[in-house]
């Protein structure tokens, strides 16, 4: 796992408390008396490394990608520039804030983090983008020092750091496997928040931040194709854009549309479809790739890659998600080997469709139950806190209340509602973007993370004018229609024949006919279907079924017995009670949500750092403990 991270120190040498940080190997970029600032070493020969420009007293680092501009204003008012394929996004900024001023960041639309260090003004800024995808913790364990890094997992090991588990924030990510807002669930440290500029002053140690945006729901008077044109058009221009005749380029290819109308934006691919064995899903992919007529390849995974990433992605560790959701981190050769660049699907669904509206659902005795597409009333804060309690995991013993965690960190600040410290204009927002907004706290980040550290990536969705127009959609218009098939329609007619590989309907269908055939199929599947996978833990999906590999293989047990004294002193469950979690699932009960987010906690460096008893053995350098960590866990988990 790579990351930046910096530290700031207005009284004293920046650089000996940063070198005092690092692993041996890792090489200081940039150090003055106020301000140390460093990258981890290259992890993978592909790795992209952080973009670095200066120019006179400026310096700019950019951690991800700006894709383009314009006014500085962040009101999308201007003529909207890409950026030149042959200026480095650095440099770029340098020259849009010798114009402008800190007002640039406004204007750029991209997936990244920027540190702006201007010597002259003696201020050094932190700018997260719009939906903060680049996240940025921070603390300040002294009013001359603050320290920053790109990963979370680093930040305990700092010597000046002495932080402990939240009870509270821990408790909220063990129940949703996600924290909120600017919250980890570590004492003292947070995230900048999204589409926000925070400046530290060197010469007196003030902290400011300017928020230049957040999502503001907007919905247009428009008839659906008109959307539909708009959003073609919008997909297009971004995909055209990024990609360029003398490079290779794949996608991440699944049965389903979000990728498929990827796929259908380029004009020469490689697809690439991770799976566990060729399923129903891994052949609609291969019909899919063999009807572009682009080359498929199989990343096989298999049980066996799903336990290690229990080792392989400890380092990735965000308190958001489980260890799984790295999915590609033990594929960088062959991803890389293979292409020079990589776009996916990911976060149309979130964006585009139902996925996160609050829609009622409706029993159908024993053959189970049905979502509606219709919207489902949230009105108040309470309504929205009850929504959270619904699609909790919080089937354990635990020192704090969640509901009374919840509302006294939800709440309204004059019109406005604060999230664990992150501010929306309306109900509205919180419940339409409120699992957007800050994107780094959703799971699927980690995923998104990964692709991005392995080799130059991105998901058309995430740019900032497909984002706008999600802002301008009608709510009716996600939940009763399907704006990714009908553009696939447009670009692809062919691979919109093709059923989806989930519900068995070609995306060419009208929704009607897709809601109707999506839960027939989902019947028929479920109860008529004689097709048995080889395996109890292999499905006909995307994914292998969790709680049959909970059942399968002992490796939730091989790490209680290695990580029992970590169990033991977390403020949740101990390491009995985790067993206990474990034989009611292998009894029967779905336990995964407890099981895994507690594998993760436990399987994660920073938590064996600060649950260590003796602090002054922790930052005691003489033992080198950040070393110490970065050595494999010895866990049998075969």
């Amino acid at each position: 796992m790579r990351y930046t991270h910096g530290v700031v120190h207005t009284g004293g040498s920046a650089a000996d408390t940063l070198d005092d940080w690092l692993p041996s190997d890792a090489g200081i970029q940039y150090a003055t008396d106020g301000v140390a600032i460093a990258a981890a070493p290259r992890v993978h020969r592909a790795s992209n490394d952080p973009h670095a420009a200066s120019d006179g007293s400026i310096r700019c680092w950019v951690i991800g990608d700006v894709y383009g501009a314009d006014a500085s204003d962040g009101t999308r008012s201007g003529q909207y520039e890409a950026r030149p394929a042959d200026v480095d996004p650095a440099q770029y900024c340098v020259s849009r804030y010798e114009r402008e001023g800190l007002d640039f960041v406004g204007g750029l639309n991209g997936n990244f983090a920027l540190l702006l260090y201007d010597a002259d003004r003696e201020r050094l800024s932190l700018c997260t983008d719009r939906l903060g995808t680049v996240p940025i913790y921070w603390t300040r364990p002294d009013d001359e020092t603050l320290v920053f890094s790109t990963n979370v997992q680093t930040l305990p090991f700092h010597p000046a750091i002495d932080t402990a588990f939240s009870p509270a924030y821990l408790h909220e990510y063990l129940a949703f496997r996600r924290t909120f807002g600017v919250t980890t669930p570590f004492e003292g440290i947070e995230k900048l928040e999204p589409g926000t500029i925070t400046t530290l002053s060197l010469a007196d140690g003030e902290l400011t931040s300017d928020q230049y945006w957040r999502p503001r729901y907007r919905p247009r008077d428009e008839s659906f194709e008109w959307f539909v044109d708009e959003f073609t058009r919008r997909f297009r221009t971004v995909v055209e854009e990024w990609t360029r005749d003398d490079r290779d380029y794949g996608v991440l290819l699944s049965g389903g549309s979000d990728s498929r109308l990827v796929l259908a934006g380029l004009e020469e691919a490689t697809a690439l479809h991770m799976n566990d064995w060729m399923n129903r899903e891994a052949r609609i992919a291969e019909r899919v790739a063999l009807t572009a007529d682009a080359e498929f390849e199989l990343l096989e995974r298999g049980s066996q890659y799903r336990i290690d990433a229990l080792e392989r992605n400890r380092w990735a560790g965000s308190f958001n998600g489980w260890f799984t959701q790295p999915y590609t981190s033990g594929f960088e050769d062959e991803l890389t080997s293979r292409v020079d660049g990589l776009l996916s699907g990911l976060y149309a669904d979130s964006l585009f469709d139902g996925f996160g509206i609050p829609s009622p659902t409706t029993s159908l005795g024993p053959l189970g139950s049905v979502s509606l597409p219709v919207e489902r009333s949230v009105e108040t804060i309470d309504d929205y806190i009850d929504r959270l309690l619904e699609r909790a995991h919080d089937d354990f013993e635990a020192p704090t209340d969640l509901r009374t965690v919840l509302e006294e960190n939800i709440y309204r600040d004059g019109d406005r509602i604060v999230h664990h410290g992150v501010t929306y204009d309306s109900l509205d927002e919180l419940v339409y973007y409120g699992d957007l907004y800050p994107l780094s706290n959703d799971d699927d980040m980690r995923f998104h993370t990964a692709l991005r550290q392995t080799l130059p990536y991105r998901t058309p969705f995430l740019d900032d004018r497909l984002v706008d127009l999600s802002l301008s959609m009608p709510i009716r218009y996600r939940l009763r229609r399907n704006l990714v098939d009908r553009a696939v329609e447009r670009l692809a007619p062919e691979l919109a024949a093709i059923p989806h590989a989930s519900t068995g309907v070609s995306l060419s269908r009208s929704f009607p006919v897709a809601y109707a055939g999506e839960h027939a199929t989902e019947f028929w599947r479920k109860y008529v279907s004689p097709r048995s996978p080889p395996e109890p833990y292999l499905t006909d999906g995307p994914w292998l079924d969790d709680a049959e590999l909970l059942r399968s293989f002992g490796f939730a047990t091989d790490v209680l017995e290695a990580k029992g004294d970590l169990a033991d002193a977390l403020p949740g469950p101990d390491a009995d009670a985790i067993r206990e979690l474990y034989r009611t699932h292998c009894r029967g009960e779905d336990r995964v949500g407890e099981l895994y987010t507690l594998l993760t906690v436990l399987t994660m460096p920073a938590t064996a750092c600060v649950l260590e008893d003796d602090s002054t053995t922790r930052h005691d350098h003489a033992t080198d403990p950040f070393e110490r960590c970065l050595q494999p866990t010895v866990i049998d988990l075969d």
